[in-house]
């Protein structure tokens, strides 16, 4: 089934630039908390300033039973020892806000839930490893002895100030979601996402959501590429309403 997508949404873009060879509509996202629009395909989700979360949500849900792929630019600041804290690609049933700021990284709290966490602040009372890092996450669960799905994988100082490009793949033929990190293979994680994580309701949302506490940095995102199945939307969902398929 790999290269097969229904009802595909196509937005490319050649560099983590604003240069574009397509336009994006940002509108097509629900910006809430600090994020605010910084160009054509570009996002703040938060500043460089303590105790505050923001997030993106594309509008319209998609559809777990078919591929997809996705690739953004991420921007985690650039203070390291004294950065914080990080950025969480969430999937959830219905558009939310944001979960909790801070060490939650607008994730948590999120119930049932898929985050792929980019996490840039060591929490010692959550089983956090020195360096940043990556990891997989359910449930708004934010304690890695708890609820990671994979031990962490380090990172290296992602707090550089540069833009990292992220892809994520789906394969739901081989219950698989491949995640890549400046072209290299992070994570190969393989669960009946579905059923074990979203109880059998293959509709989701999906979106970037960061937040800061005592510690802050700017966090970013520019949208590169999104190839996904939508999935059909009720006329009276609350969440996305007046929002139609195209």
């Amino acid at each position: 089934m790999r290269g097969l997508f229904r009802a595909v949404v196509t937005l490319c873009f050649l560099y983590c630039t604003t240069f574009t060879y397509a336009q994006i509509d940002i509108s097509d996202f629900r910006l809430s908390g600090s994020a605010t629009k910084i160009s054509d395909q570009c996002i703040r989700l938060v500043p460089d300033f303590q105790y505050t979360s923001g997030s993106a949500w594309y509008k319209r849900p998609i559809d777990l039973n078919y591929p997809f792929e996705m690739e953004i630019c991420l921007m985690l600041g650039e203070k390291d020892d004294d950065g914080a804290d990080g950025i969480v690609f969430v999937f959830y049933p219905q558009i939310q806000n944001t979960g909790f700021w801070g060490e939650g990284m607008g994730f948590a709290g999120l119930r049932p839930s898929l985050g792929i966490e980019f996490d840039t602040y060591m929490n010692y009372h959550l089983d956090d490893p020195a360096e940043d890092h990556l990891a997989v996450m359910t449930n708004g669960y934010i304690n890695h002895y708890f609820s990671g799905q994979i031990d962490p994988v380090l990172l290296g100082n992602v707090e550089d100030g540069g833009r990292h490009r992220l892809k994520i793949f789906w394969y739901p033929e081989d219950q698989n979601l491949e995640v890549y990190l400046d072209g290299d293979l992070q994570v190969s994680f393989q669960k009946d996402i579905i059923n074990e994580v979203f109880q059998g309701n293959p509709t989701v949302f999906w979106g970037v959501t960061a937040a800061t506490g005592r510690l802050s940095n700017n966090h970013e995102i520019c949208l590169k590429k999104l190839i996904f199945s939508e999935a059909k939307m009720e006329k009276d969902d609350t969440a996305t309403k007046g929002q139609d398929q195209k």
